[in-house]
């Protein structure tokens, strides 16, 4: 069979241009990300249930119903979420507390509240009568005007819509998801480490296969077997470069099971490098008919944002989450903190590739007509 013999260099100067532009979807995508991520610490589409006395750095923003259990603080660290216009905490269903919980900074918005809930401001209580309050002194004493006012009667986030948002959060997330993996992980005396393969710049896409796992062992070598003496994780080792978003997508785990093991596990997952660019996008199973779920785990923290628009959410046992969440329902198991730590892109991407990209595109292209007339010319003297 004959081939034309500048095929290859004409094929590779054209993949070259397709690879750049389904990066930059990538690359738009999580630009997308950060910016409807807002400083929020939570977004539920659906409800939300802290079950103990646990506090929130950041604020919360639920579609649906939210049960907050006595003593709890939410978005304690305002230096860390800087809150604005936006509220600290709202609700566009129903609040149900057991017993009182606090507001520290920003304002509340529950415009939908229903039931015999009055409001004192007084004090800025809003209570239900049976126990059940919400206090936002705290938040009033930080000097945010709005947390004196009654929170049925405050605005919800200026131009948001909760079907747009969903939508938006879904179309990320499977843009990503079928994104090629140009990172790899690899199992070192206990440690899972992931790799960015030389990249240093821009987005790379991790595959963790849930499958690969039976709690806190790893089947590195993909034989079927989990060989606890070989394959046994100790460590999770993540450090994000400076210029780069490391994605992983996370698969086959939405049946409850706990990411690096259950709390107790005795798998270490400690802070690394640029953690704030470190997102984790969850997808479902391709079952319909089933419930998608999943579990932080990683011993006492689980680091990173996490994106799972269509999936249930919770914390193992005792592990702090420290990053952004958005979840199709979200549930804090007791004893344990939802840390902030604000998602971050750290290059400006672009929609489509930039002018200077498609200049290097057409540079290649170019070289290549050049460098077939010059064969030709030679071929004929």
């Amino acid at each position: 069979m004959r081939t034309c013999p500048h095929f290859s260099a004409v094929g590779l100067a054209f993949i070259a241009a397709f690879s750049l532009r389904a990066q930059t979807a990538v690359e738009q995508s999580i630009s997308q990300l950060d910016g409807l991520l807002r400083n929020y610490n939570l977004i539920s589409l659906g409800n939300a249930t802290f079950s103990g006395s646990q506090d929130t750095h950041g604020g919360m923003a639920i579609s649906g119903d939210l049960f907050i259990g006595s003593g709890t603080a939410i978005a304690q660290r305002p230096d860390l979420f800087q809150p604005g216009s936006d509220p600290s905490l709202y609700v566009g269903g129903q609040l149900t507390t057991n017993g009182t919980f606090h507001l520290d900074s920003g304002h509340a918005s529950l415009p939908n509240l229903a039931g015999g809930w009055t409001y004192t401001p007084v004090d800025q209580r809003l209570s239900n009568g049976s126990g059940g309050v919400l206090s936002s002194a705290n938040a009033y004493g930080q000097g945010d005007a709005l947390a004196a006012l009654d929170p049925r009667t405050n605005a919800v986030p200026e131009n948001w819509d909760w079907t747009a948002l969903s939508n938006g959060f879904t179309g990320i997330s499977t843009t990503i998801a079928t994104a090629s993996a140009t990172g790899s992980l690899a199992l070192d005396s206990g440690s899972l480490t992931f790799s960015a393969n030389g990249i240093t710049e821009g987005v790379v896409v991790f595959d963790l296969d849930m499958n690969l796992f039976s709690g806190r062992i790893f089947d590195a070598n993909g034989n079927g077997d989990f060989d606890f003496n070989t394959e046994k994780i100790d460590n999770i080792v993540i450090n994000v470069p400076d210029d780069v978003v490391f994605a992983v997508n996370v698969r086959n785990g939405t049946n409850g099971s706990a990411i690096f093991g259950p709390s107790g596990s005795g798998v270490n997952f400690n802070a690394g490098t640029n953690m704030d660019q470190l997102l984790w996008n969850i997808t479902p199973d391709a079952d319909p008919l089933t419930v998608d779920s999943i579990l932080l785990g990683g011993g006492a923290s689980f680091f990173g944002t996490v994106l799972a628009p269509l999936v249930n959410v919770g914390n193992s046992g005792n592990v702090a989450p420290n990053g952004q969440i958005v979840a199709a329902n979200y549930t804090q198991s007791s004893h344990a903190e939802l840390h902030y730590v604000g998602f971050d892109s750290p290059i400006s991407f672009s929609a489509v590739p930039e002018p200077s990209a498609w200049g290097l595109s057409a540079m290649a292209l170019g070289a290549v007509v050049v460098w077939t007339r010059s064969r030709r010319v030679r071929s004929r003297s």
